[in-house]
């Protein structure tokens, strides 16, 4: 059986899958998103990555999708309860990088 530890070891890489989680889930604190308006406001994400990405969230928990039938299907993605839940500690993980930007830019690129 494992400790704790392993299994928070195991659970976070598939929680920061790619460079676009953190950014998708930032977005999706604001408001609703349909995809064709989250891949405007992120710019340089292809379709697929996007689609990737979503699914992946979708899959973990922290967001929902919301199919609305009108005059044609519309689709938009929204925090759930553990998404808004899990966006406490990631504000804080962000507070800590801007604090520690500095000391951070002489081991990574943060221009990227």
């Amino acid at each position: 059986m494992k400790n704790g530890f392993d299994v928070h070891l195991a659970v976070t890489p598939t929680l920061f899958i790619g460079k676009w989680t953190v950014r998708v889930l930032f977005l999706l604190k604001e408001q609703p998103y349909r995809h064709a308006q989250l891949r405007r406001r992120l710019g340089a994400i292809s379709q697929r990555m996007l689609t990737r990405t979503l699914r992946n969230l979708e899959s973990t928990g922290l967001i929902s999708r919301e199919v609305t039938q009108s005059r044609s299907v519309t689709v938009s993605y929204s925090l759930t309860k553990l998404g808004r839940s899990f966006m406490v500690p990631a504000n804080s993980v962000c507070r800590w990088l801007d604090r520690n930007r500095t000391g951070l830019r002489a081991t990574i690129d943060l221009t990227k």
